[in-house]
């Protein structure tokens, strides 16, 4: 998107503000990797600079406020109203993040949360063929030292409803363990790998110790939703501020059913 784009975009967006503000519940988004502006990059995972500093001024023009995760989590265990708040994520804690999304949430004073893979730490991620590496340790903390939140995204990243129970119980104990232990992190936020969950999942994961997990349905959270099932709006390269704004508007009722009993590896949703 040249810079032409942006300012039209940014334009419209504005135009939107003034007669649309956002819908009740809160709004947590949910991204992957970040990249330089002109950097080529897997358009379904990941944004530009430019793109999420975009994203962040229309949640702000749609009258939200950028909270920490852990916030909203917080407001909606104590059965406090949730409107007016949104929040940022990033999934597999990529070196993008690092690199690109931390000078922009820097300058603009937005708290973010990483969910991290704790087995796959300054690697290749296994789980995604020609993506950049995750954060090294010392990047990770340099993130939480910036005030990046870190949780879980689970040990190794498998569909956890794949896994045996006691396997299951073992990759989400470590993960958190890890992170408490070597980042002094609270850890008590999970991001399902690929969204995947079920009954049997969220018990486990309630079990270890995670008082709130995000999937990836779309959709607004709201009291009486289970915190087992926060849903996120994906953020990737083709979301304009303009596409962003009108899912912003979206009355909740409009949304499908995000509190769904199980997402699965084959697309099942029950």
């Amino acid at each position: 998107m040249n810079l032409t784009s942006l300012r039209a975009n940014g334009a419209a967006v504005a135009r939107m503000a003034v007669t649309r503000r956002a819908a009740a519940g809160a709004a947590v988004l949910g991204y992957h990797d970040v990249r330089a502006d002109g950097e080529p990059g897997d358009e379904h995972y990941t944004v530009s600079a430019t793109q999420l500093r975009a994203h962040i001024d229309t949640v702000r023009r749609a009258g939200l406020q950028i909270v920490a995760l852990a916030d909203i989590v917080e407001r909606l265990a104590s059965g406090r109203p949730v409107d007016g708040l949104a929040a940022i994520t990033f999934d597999d804690a990529l070196v993008g993040v690092h690199r690109h999304a931390l000078p922009v949430l820097r300058e603009l004073q937005v708290p973010a949360t990483v969910f991290v893979v704790t087995d796959a730490i300054g690697v290749s991620p296994p789980w995604w063929p020609g993506a950049v590496r995750t954060m090294t340790a010392d990047e990770l903390r340099e993130a939480k030292a910036a005030g990046v939140d870190l949780h879980s995204h689970s040990s190794v990243h498998a569909s956890l409803p794949a896994l045996a129970p006691d396997v299951l119980h073992a990759d989400l104990a470590h993960s958190r363990a890890l992170l408490r232990d070597t980042f002094g992190a609270s850890a008590n936020l999970l991001a399902y790998p690929s969204g995947h969950h079920s009954p049997a999942v969220r018990t486990a994961a309630t079990n270890a110790g995670f008082g709130a997990a995000v999937t990836f349905l779309n959709g607004r959270l709201r009291p009486g939703d289970d915190p087992m099932r926060i849903p996120r709006f994906t953020a990737h390269a083709g979301m304009t501020a303009v596409a962003l704004a009108r899912h912003l508007a979206r009355p909740p009722a409009l949304w499908p059913d995000h509190q769904l009993d199980a997402v699965g590896p084959d697309g099942a949703r029950t």
